[in-house]
């Protein structure tokens, strides 16, 4: 327990107990917080399950302690009563977990997503008509209450998410679920609850989660703690069906590890979309789109380079694009040349993009691929 982690953490401990015990309760809250997050870092490190437990419940007392002092629940008996902070009044609490949540207006347009036909066509069947024509959308044509996205990392599953978002008048919620389990001990479950109170006044609503195989992993594990069932339960609650009326809320979720949700989570995302691999006219409109703004050289052929990088996500392809701009920057910065202003880096030639791909490879194998296609062909997509 000797970690300089560990000793932050009993120190920002002591300091918020010697507050709250002289009656600066609010003054002590920011220290329970450093504590509680400090704790959390504790049991990411540490294997013994003894102390992960030890680091958890001492987590949660300074967490209720600042609910208490915060008005937010009712204090214990054996301690002393705290007034509701005044409204003007910063809430750690509520910036530490409002951190995990954006909502937002995305400014990606459809058009801007490159490829991936199948993958649109079958976003606008589930979301964006139903959100447009909710009229069409009605009994036993009912709109799905829950999608999935599933496939290799870096094929744009986020990007096309918030292009579905841009495509409709509705309100956007991004969140990311690895965050929101680990940001704030016994807050995820509270969280998730709010989060879809929310998004229900706001609907039309899409809860975008990102990694949500982090939040929906398969139940009764031997390394699951309660706090984390409650949260499972109450997100599989969600989906299921938060909204009693005609609200318009549809939950997606994002994973490259579709293999690891739990089964009953996976039955909630009654559509299941697969963002493989982009083709060849797609990756070579995002040559383009990830040229934009430089001049090239007239060899550089969009098409040819497209057929050299079969294999390649999107995220390689953006790689290899700013590897290649770059090179003439970096000839110029090796000769000493930057320094006069008037200097200019020659055009990006092909030359330049195959000798990127000598150190950008792609970063998704066949048998990973093979893996993804396994488990569509199990459970559809």
């Amino acid at each position: 327990m000797s970690s300089p982690l560990f000793e932050a953490a009993k120190k920002n401990a002591e300091r918020a107990y010697q507050l709250d015990q002289s009656g600066q309760s609010h003054q002590a809250v920011r220290y329970y917080v450093n504590a509680a997050e400090q704790l959390q870092q504790l049991i990411n490190f540490t294997d013994d399950p003894n102390m992960k437990n030890l680091y958890f419940q001492k987590a949660m007392e300074y967490i209720l302690r600042v609910k208490e002092i915060r008005g937010i629940i009712e204090p214990s008996e054996n301690k002393p009563r705290s007034s509701r902070a005044p409204p003007e009044e910063s809430d750690e609490i509520s910036d530490a977990i409002s951190s995990v949540i954006v909502r937002e207006k995305p400014n990606v347009r459809w058009e801007d997503v490159a490829g991936m036909e199948e993958a649109k066509r079958a976003l606008r069947e589930a979301i964006i008509l139903p959100m447009t024509r909710p009229d069409l959308f009605k009994g036993s044509r009912k709109p799905w209450k829950g999608v999935l996205m599933f496939g290799p990392p870096g094929c744009g599953k986020t990007y096309l998410c918030k292009a579905v978002a841009s495509e409709v008048e509705s309100t956007f919620f991004s969140v990311s679920a690895a965050n929101l389990i680990s940001k704030w001990l016994g807050e995820s479950e509270k969280l998730v609850n709010e989060l879809y109170e929310r998004a229900v006044e706001e609907a039309p609503s899409i809860i975008f989660f990102d990694e949500i195989d982090a939040l929906a992993s398969a139940r009764g594990g031997a390394s699951e703690n309660e706090a984390m069932r409650r949260v499972k339960t109450q997100l599989l609650q969600a989906v299921e069906g938060f909204a009693t009326g005609d609200e318009l809320l549809v939950t997606v979720g994002a994973t490259n590890t579709p293999w690891d949700i739990d089964a009953a989570m996976r039955r909630r995302f009654e559509r299941r979309v697969y963002i493989t691999l982009p083709t060849s006219e797609a990756r070579e409109k995002m040559f383009q789109i990830h040229t934009r703004g430089v001049d090239l050289a007239s060899g550089v052929n969009f098409s040819e380079l497209s057929s050299y990088t079969a294999g390649y996500t999107a995220a390689d392809i953006a790689l290899l694009c700013r590897e290649a701009l770059m090179r003439p920057i970096r000839e110029l910065d090796a000769e000493g040349a930057l320094k006069d202003l008037s200097v200019q880096p020659r055009a990006p030639d092909i030359d330049d993009f195959l000798q990127g791909m000598e150190h950008i490879k792609p970063s998704v194998s066949p048998k990973e691929l093979a893996r993804y296609e396994d488990w569509r062909d199990q459970f559809g997509g």
